[in-house]
């Protein structure tokens, strides 16, 4: 659905009225217009006398198992609480997915979503996926930002992966790097590239690697790419060779994984972390 411009500032302003922050309009426009998985979701509700009460969005992705819908921008008001809005917001948002044709919800959730979505919306815990951090500063300074000029050419190749991931293919590479008004870098080096970008993680100034193919050279050529406390990364099964010789290494901060079948003829989720690979690249957030 295209989201009207008076709609799409409102939530904009719900989410920085909630959470203290929110996308730019820009952002806005880019992740839920232009997603070439498409079509996108966000319902609202709104109190008797018109006042939001709440939103809930839902991103659709090509995986390697066929169409998924990703639970992300969630906000409800104080208003909102003891009265079911966001249980009826998300499981009308399911609905259309389905509707859709996707056969998984999936989402990276946070303890605010979680425990209603598994605890009473028959969501399943997945798996748990780890944060790796390689440290570039002695103290802490909670500031940063790439280095030079950020920005990132068109992509012509398709990263390949191992179980069941997001398909990266150029298509959907040109539209969340090159065609996003983020600021990301593309490092070559080596025959292998990364794209990267800065974000503050838990109060700290990270580096985020939000794609990796190649060694352990393109790893600490791609860390060094933001003046940053450290540089992070997920670490799939099958990597963590590279990522130990780019000097990173497991934090005790996990993501927590969490599915639901929106069809009864739908795969099961499997819920072994070697069978899923991801990036932070593909959290709507960095």
């Amino acid at each position: 659905m295209i989201i009207e411009a008076a709609q799409r500032d409102e939530f904009l302003a719900l989410m920085e009225e909630t959470y203290g922050e929110a996308m730019t309009p820009a952002e806005f426009d880019w992740w839920f217009d232009r997603n070439p998985a498409g079509p996108r979701i966000l319902n609202e509700a709104r109190d008797d006398d018109s006042t939001p009460l709440g939103a809930l969005a839902m991103s659709f992705a090509r995986m390697s198992q066929g169409l998924a819908a990703f639970a992300v921008h969630a906000v409800t008001t104080p208003a909102a609480r003891g009265r079911g809005v966001f249980s009826t917001l998300e499981l009308g948002n399911e609905q259309e997915a389905a509707a859709a044709g996707a056969t998984w919800a999936l989402g990276f959730t946070n303890p605010l979503a979680g425990p209603i979505l598994v605890g009473k919306l028959g969501w399943e815990d997945v798996t748990s996926l780890r944060i790796w951090a390689r440290p570039k500063r002695l103290r802490r300074r909670g500031e940063g930002s790439l280095r030079g000029c950020p920005g990132v050419a068109a992509f012509t190749e398709r990263i390949p992966y191992r179980g069941h991931h997001i398909v990266r293919d150029p298509e959907y590479l040109n539209w969340r790097y090159a065609g996003s008004p983020r600021p990301y870098a593309r490092i070559d080096h080596d025959g292998g590239w990364a794209v990267v970008t800065h974000a503050i993680w838990h109060g700290f100034s990270s580096a985020v690697i939000c794609e990796a193919v190649g060694g352990a050279g393109v790893l600490r050529h791609a860390a060094r790419a933001a003046d940053a406390d450290l540089a992070v990364a997920l670490v799939n099964p099958g990597e963590e060779r590279r990522y130990l010789a780019a000097g990173f290494l497991p934090t005790p901060r996990t993501i927590r994984f969490i599915g639901k079948r929106l069809t009864g003829d739908a795969p099961e989720l499997p819920k072994r972390r070697d069978a899923w690979s991801f990036t932070l690249g593909d959290l709507d957030f960095f």
